[in-house]
């Protein structure tokens, strides 16, 4: 049943389209046997396998080139003591080459490819045998001087012993020009020949060969190279004797590796038709399906009608258990039919689909279809007929892994009966839980499969002004077949189409009404559907526009600042350098302190974000505060608690309020603490600069460690010390007081500094 239902699901023509993307014949003859498969973990192995190679081919080429079909070859080693032909060694080395070239090739890929990297290890190198076959045969099918040392020494002498042939009888034929006009040198039966005048014998002695038609040329062997040519002839026969014994050798080294020849034939054959399946999935822009307990395919496309170049409409399909589809004959069905059964035999078969990411299929066992006006003419059968001969054997066969698809069910007989037939068909199907897809035009069974719950029911849209068919399924919606509106279109005059109109029951017009009223009804639905998911795309665009302004303020803002701030500390060094007072050092440096302390608040600015639920927020409006209780995102609304009232917000007209604890402004400097510190530095015998410096990071250590009292000691000397330690203390901001220390402190030689 599978060959049929692959031929009227046109699986078939994918498969021969695949295989004329594959390099070799066999890789062709693998491609054209493939089927689905009914083994879930294998199918979704497969997948896998082609998603691998997919990636891969969009990144970098496979290096695998046309390589022959050597199955003949293989199944000749099996038998002891072959020896196989030159043409066949050339085959297997095109093959062996193949096969460590891609070993290589696929060891060596990154993890990204695991999937796949298994191929190189069913590869093999074949080094030596590789290298002793490129020394023996070469691709024009000549046996190589390299083959082995004797047949090279032969050929040398083969070589010498022509050439001297060949220069005895050119000498012979310039000799004689009147015997030997035409100075032609040629070969008869293995021997070296001149052609020449029947009168030769009065110039020289020879063997007679052969002779022209006319008898007016003879063949002759002069007897001064008949030694030469018996040695020729000899050394040819050598060279025979010598390329059998190669060809012999060299098989069995051959017949050694079959098993490793077998199995990197059959992984080559393999990656061929592997690499026909993904790049055919390319062509066709397959994603990956899940398999899952429903059909669910997003923007779905008919593969065939993708390869045939033609605009496709793609469409959106779904199944869960059965699906009644209806509408007039041009609006799609059966495309949307074939489509479903397809696209599951392919993922089942390791395509990937036609379809956009996030597709669904359920996993099948059986696929069986009624499709088309074939006819059973050995059998003598109607369109009918054959159509429930066809039936039959599906019902006999369907459960609930089985997937059914049946184009016009019940037509080609009376109506009445036809429906009647078609509905008997329908509930049997449901009674096997089977999964079903049916075309119909007969309303009686449009209006059973509404109103089953096992059943949903889809129309195909139609353009009734244009009569274009839309190519999109309406769900939950009875299709009409327009059967009226066509004729009329296409010149049945309106006097036949009334007529024909009085003709319909009242329960017929009162459903053709009702259909109607429900399809004008969808299309407005989806025309309002489209036009806010219009709307939703432009808002979010411009939320992506506003974001990136916002951006674009906040880095131009901060680019400014960073560059007022090395303005600033390009203009404070030249300052430094000119000002002595430390004073207007430490002032300088707590202006730059500032300024990097407003750079990193002005950085840690955030954009507006969106209002939740607990929010503190600020309406815009009125500037009144509240907190956010329910938010309706489909409609934009927030509900806010404002004292004891609930009011209703768009959430644009709200700013969040970010809550933070009230606290004291200040601006410092962050720096590590002091690992160690003693309240007493001594600065005895340094310089003044040295000690100015010692006693700066000295305070800087006490600040920082809060200490309140420190003791500097400079001692007597010559005063110099001392003097300029209390100079600089009377300008540091973080001295309170100074006094000289008291005799038990040490007298004048130290001071006392309060912090």
């Amino acid at each position: 049943m599978f060959k049929g239902v692959g031929r009227q699901l046109e699986f078939t023509k994918l498969l021969e389209a695949t295989a004329n993307l594959s390099k070799s014949e066999a890789g062709k003859r693998y491609v054209l046997s493939i089927f689905p498969t009914t083994n879930r973990e294998t199918a979704e192995k497969n997948l896998q396998i082609t998603d691998a190679f997919t990636k891969l081919l969009s990144e970098r080429t496979i290096p695998l080139e046309r390589f022959p079909d050597i199955s003949p070859t293989l199944q000749k080693l099996s038998a002891e003591g072959v020896v196989l032909s030159v043409e066949e060694l050339i085959a297997i080395l095109k093959v062996i080459r193949q096969s460590s070239v891609l070993k290589k090739f696929f060891l060596n890929l990154d993890n990204r490819f695991e999937r796949i990297k298994h191929f190189g290890e069913r590869l093999s190198d074949f080094g030596e045998l590789r290298e002793r076959l490129e020394k023996t045969v070469d691709d024009s099918g000549e046996i190589l001087d390299t083959a082995s040392p004797k047949l090279r020494s032969i050929r040398r002498n083969i070589v010498t012993v022509t050439a001297r042939i060949k220069q005895k009888l050119e000498s012979l034929t310039n000799r004689f020009p009147e015997i030997c006009p035409d100075r032609i040198i040629t070969e008869r039966d293995g021997r070296y020949v001149i052609l020449v005048k029947p009168h030769f014998r009065s110039k020289f002695s020879g063997i007679v060969h052969d002779r022209s038609s006319s008898g007016q040329t003879l063949y002759v062997e002069p007897t001064s190279v008949v030694e030469d040519n018996n040695r020729l002839r000899e050394l040819k026969a050598e060279e025979k004797e010598e390329i059998k014994r190669i060809l012999s050798e060299i098989s069995r080294l051959v017949a050694e590796r079959k098993v490793e020849l077998k199995s990197s034939f059959r992984a080559l054959v393999e990656i061929d038709a592997r690499q026909a399946v993904a790049l055919m999935s390319l062509k066709l822009k397959g994603t990956l399906p899940q398999f899952t307990n429903k059909v669910e395919l997003k923007n779905a496309r008919h593969p065939l009608l993708v390869l045939q170049g033609k605009e496709v409409v793609p469409i959106d399909i779904e199944l869960k258990n059965g699906l009644v589809i209806t509408g007039p004959n041009t609006g799609g069905k059966t495309v949307a039919l074939k489509t479903v059964g397809l696209l599951s035999m392919m993922a089942q078969s390791g395509f990937l689909i036609p379809a956009e990411e996030g597709s669904n299929l359920r996993f099948f066992k059986k696929w069986m279809a009624d499709i088309g006006d074939e006819q059973s003419i050995e059998q003598s059968l109607s369109t009918f007929s054959a159509h429930v001969k066809n039936v039959a054997e599906i019902l006999r066969e369907a459960d609930e892994d089985s997937l059914v698809l049946l184009d016009e069910l019940g037509a080609g007989t009376d109506p009445i009966e036809g429906s009647a037939l078609a509905i008997g068909i329908l509930k049997y199907l449901k009674d096997r839980r089977a999964k079903v897809i049916v075309t119909t035009h007969f309303t009686p069974v449009k209006l059973f499969a509404w109103k089953d719950d096992y059943f949903e029911v889809a129309s195909v849209l139609f353009d009734e002004k244009s009569l274009k068919p839309l190519y999109k399924l309406a769900y939950g919606i009875v299709g009409r077949s327009y059967a009226f509106v066509i004729a009329k279109r296409y010149g049945i005059p309106e006097e036949v189409i009334e007529n024909a109109r009085s003709l319909m029951t009242a329960e017929d017009r009162l459903a053709e009404d009702i259909i109607k009223i429900l399809e004008k009804e969808y299309q407005s639905l989806s025309e309002k559907r489209a036009e806010v998911e219009r709307l939703k795309e432009e808002l979010e665009r411009k939320r992506r526009e506003l974001e990136e302004k916002e951006r674009e303020v906040r880095e131009r803002a901060l680019k400014e600042i960073r560059s007022f701030i090395e303005e600033l500390e390009r203009k404070s060094q030249e300052v430094f350098k000119k000002a002595h007072s430390q004073k207007v050092r430490q002032e300088i440096k707590q202006i730059i302190v500032t300024a990097k302390s407003r750079e990193e608040a002005l950085s840690e600015i955030k954009p507006k974000r969106e209002a939740k639920v607990g929010d503190t927020v600020k309406i815009l409006k009125s500037g009144r505060k509240g907190k956010v209780i329910e938010i309706d995102k489909n409609r934009k609304l927030a509900k806010v608690l404002v004292g004891n009232l609930k009011v209703d917000v768009k959430l644009s007209q709200l700013e969040v309020v970010e809550e933070t604890p009230v606290k004291q402004e200040t601006v410092g400097i962050d720096a590590p603490k002091p690992k160690r510190f003693f309240p007493e530095l001594k600065i005895l015998g340094m310089r003044g600069e040295e000690a100015l410096r010692a006693v700066e990071q000295f305070l800087d250590d006490a600040s920082i460690l809060g200490i309140k009292r420190v003791k500097i000691i400079h001692g007597h000397g010559e005063g110099i010390l001392k003097r300029l330690v209390r100079e600089y203390l009377k300008e540091s901001p973080y001295v309170k007081s100074f006094r000289s220390g008291s005799i038990e402190e040490g007298g004048d030689g130290v001071t006392i500094v309060e912090l």
